[in-house]
């Protein structure tokens, strides 16, 4: 049994980076084809290059930021109070709903005027004034108190 060592070219061992093999003038041959290849992918690559310009890539623009609204606080207190007068619209409707005993739609107002007092509360939060901004507060967490313990003796209803 014969056992191969590698790659034989023509019965011979050859040497391990040529397949082909080629005649006397290989070195010849092997420069002219190196450059050869230079000769033709240079411009090729060349190409690519950009022309006349100091950047390749034309910079981003800076993008504009736009700075936080800030309201004042006349500003928040009146949509504080916004919010209040729409909580005193929803608590009418809830009377008139409790007047004929129509709970559900006692438990789904209860429901929206606790979402718009917990807006309402976000709002008073952030009065600047010490004095105004506790006095707020302090009135709307009663209102959701309020509010959070209607919800639940409509639920069991």
């Amino acid at each position: 049994m014969r056992r191969s060592r590698g790659w034989r070219l023509g019965g011979r061992p050859g040497k391990p980076g040529r397949l082909f093999k080629l005649p006397g003038f290989c070195s010849l041959i092997q420069s002219v084809s190196v450059w050869g290849c230079v000769v033709i992918l240079a411009p090729g690559i060349l190409s690519c290059a950009p022309r006349n310009k100091e950047f390749p890539v034309r910079p981003a623009r800076p993008i504009a930021k736009a700075l936080p609204v800030v309201l004042s606080d006349s500003e928040l207190n009146r949509s504080y109070l916004s919010a209040v007068a729409d909580l005193q619209r929803l608590n009418a409707e809830m009377k008139a709903a409790n007047g004929v005993r129509n709970f559900e739609m006692v438990r789904a107002k209860a429901l929206e005027g606790l979402l718009r007092a917990r807006s309402a509360r976000q709002i008073a939060e952030k009065i600047r004034d010490g004095a105004l901004r506790g006095e707020r507060i302090a009135a709307i967490d009663m209102t959701i108190g309020d509010l959070e313990r209607l919800v639940t003796i409509t639920s069991q209803q």
